[in-house]
């Protein structure tokens, strides 16, 4: 076992038997539960998606297991092929980072099937480290994006007794806010903002506040990017 061991993490060529098959069938098990912890560690709080993560344990021995059955036979290979090319997913993918960590199983799995251990540990490794800068290291910038819309409408007569009131409650609430455009029609002003992010305030509180102060018509928010609010 300690040689089989051995060949396979050297990517050597071998006998594939019921040994090295289930050597592989349990790393890729075990790629599959990594990929899902470090989705969930990165993205849990942005998964709006499909939750794809859920299928990565299932995804992952059974793409390992093609690519196995493709090395040992040639017919068998390009009859899969052909039955694949049938295959539709009707489910669609939300989130781009669902296709990001679906490609790092498929190609986990394909170098687990061809026995390039080494160079499966060595991509888990620098996804992680990747992840983890972009997460920590340049949190302020994503920050400093534009992290969605603020339409407000109003009555003229109210705007022009409280418009700047209504700045700067929104202002408070809603940070990098900045006024883009702004329209009357019919004895209503509409007002249309962007901003970067939001404070710790609950939304609840802000907008108890924000009508107490300056009655709006209708006030919508419109996040570029998943945001919690409370």
């Amino acid at each position: 076992m300690t040689g089989l061991l051995e060949q396979l993490m050297k990517g050597e060529s071998i006998s594939l038997g019921t040994g090295a098959f289930g050597i592989c069938l349990l790393a890729s098990i075990l790629a599959s539960l990594l990929a899902e912890a470090m989705y969930l560690l990165f993205y849990e709080n942005k998964a709006t998606g499909s939750q794809m993560h859920r299928a990565f344990i299932l995804l992952g021995p059974a793409i390992t297991f093609l690519f196995v059955s493709v090395q040992l036979s040639l017919p068998l290979s390009l009859g899969l092929l052909g039955a694949l090319s049938i295959v539709r997913f009707r489910t669609p993918i939300k989130e781009p980072e669902e296709i990001g960590f679906l490609m790092l199983l498929i190609a986990s799995s394909i170098g687990i099937a061809t026995f390039n251990f080494l160079f499966v540990v060595i991509l888990f490794a620098a996804v992680f480290v990747i992840l983890s800068i972009r997460k920590w290291t340049f949190r302020n910038l994503w920050r400093s994006r534009r992290g969605g819309i603020v339409l407000a409408i109003l009555a003229d007569d109210i705007y022009a007794e409280r418009g700047d009131t209504l700045a700067k409650e929104l202002g408070s609430y809603f940070q990098g806010l900045r006024l883009e455009s702004v329209s009357a029609v019919e004895g209503t002003t509409s007002l249309q903002y962007v901003f970067a992010g939001v404070s710790a305030e609950t939304w609840s509180e802000f907008q108890k506040r924000l009508n107490q102060k300056v009655p709006c018509n209708k006030l919508s928010v419109f996040f570029s990017r998943p945001v919690s609010v409370d």
